[in-house]
Protein backbone atom coordinates (compact mmCIF):
# COMPACT_ATOMS: atom_id res chain seq x y z
CA UNK A 1 0.00 0.00 0.00
CA UNK A 2 1.46 3.57 -0.74
CA UNK A 3 1.87 5.21 2.43
CA UNK A 4 2.97 8.95 3.34
CA UNK A 5 6.33 8.05 3.69
CA UNK A 6 6.52 6.75 -0.22
CA UNK A 7 5.34 10.26 -0.92
CA UNK A 8 7.64 12.09 1.16
CA UNK A 9 10.60 9.79 -0.59
CA UNK A 10 9.26 10.58 -4.19
CA UNK A 11 8.69 14.37 -3.32
CA UNK A 12 12.70 14.13 -2.70
CA UNK A 13 13.17 12.88 -6.28
CA UNK A 14 14.12 16.40 -8.43
CA UNK A 15 15.16 14.75 -11.15
CA UNK A 16 12.57 14.06 -13.79
CA UNK A 17 13.53 10.59 -15.46
CA UNK A 18 14.70 9.16 -12.09
CA UNK A 19 11.02 10.56 -10.73
CA UNK A 20 9.17 8.39 -13.55
CA UNK A 21 11.11 5.52 -13.24
CA UNK A 22 10.46 5.45 -9.05
CA UNK A 23 6.27 6.11 -10.42
CA UNK A 24 6.74 3.53 -12.89
CA UNK A 25 7.24 1.15 -10.19
CA UNK A 26 4.14 2.12 -7.81
CA UNK A 27 1.56 -1.08 -8.17
CA UNK A 28 -1.51 -0.12 -10.27
CA UNK A 29 -4.10 -0.50 -7.10
CA UNK A 30 -2.07 2.08 -4.99
CA UNK A 31 -2.49 4.37 -7.67
CA UNK A 32 -5.62 5.61 -6.54
CA UNK A 33 -4.15 6.56 -3.11
CA UNK A 34 -0.97 7.61 -4.47
CA UNK A 35 -3.19 10.44 -5.86
CA UNK A 36 -4.95 11.20 -3.21
CA UNK A 37 -2.42 12.04 -1.25
CA UNK A 38 -0.87 14.21 -3.87
CA UNK A 39 -4.22 16.17 -4.39
CA UNK A 40 -3.85 16.37 -0.89
CA UNK A 41 -0.99 18.07 -0.45
CA UNK A 42 -1.06 20.03 -3.32
CA UNK A 43 -3.86 21.30 -1.73
CA UNK A 44 -2.28 22.37 1.89
CA UNK A 45 0.73 23.60 -0.28
CA UNK A 46 -1.83 25.79 -1.63
CA UNK A 47 -3.22 26.74 1.49
CA UNK A 48 0.21 27.50 3.15
CA UNK A 49 1.25 29.80 0.13
CA UNK A 50 -1.59 31.72 0.51
CA UNK A 51 -1.28 32.34 4.13
CA UNK A 52 2.14 33.20 4.09
CA UNK A 53 1.72 35.65 0.91
CA UNK A 54 -1.12 37.42 2.90
CA UNK A 55 1.34 37.62 6.46
CA UNK A 56 3.69 39.16 4.18
CA UNK A 57 0.83 41.50 2.18
CA UNK A 58 0.47 42.93 6.01
CA UNK A 59 3.75 43.30 7.22
CA UNK A 60 4.62 45.44 3.81
CA UNK A 61 1.83 47.10 4.64
CA UNK A 62 2.31 47.78 8.05
CA UNK A 63 6.33 48.86 7.13
CA UNK A 64 5.21 51.28 4.42
CA UNK A 65 2.60 52.97 7.03
CA UNK A 66 5.24 53.11 9.52
CA UNK A 67 7.78 55.02 6.99
CA UNK A 68 4.96 57.49 5.55
CA UNK A 69 3.94 58.07 8.89
CA UNK A 70 7.29 59.17 9.71
CA UNK A 71 8.29 63.35 9.59
CA UNK A 72 9.86 63.21 5.86
CA UNK A 73 13.43 65.18 6.48
CA UNK A 74 14.78 68.21 4.66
Amino acid sequence: MFTYEDFKSLSGITDRDELMSAVAQIPEEDLRTALFITLLSWGKNIEINEELWKREHERANKAEAMLNSQPSEK
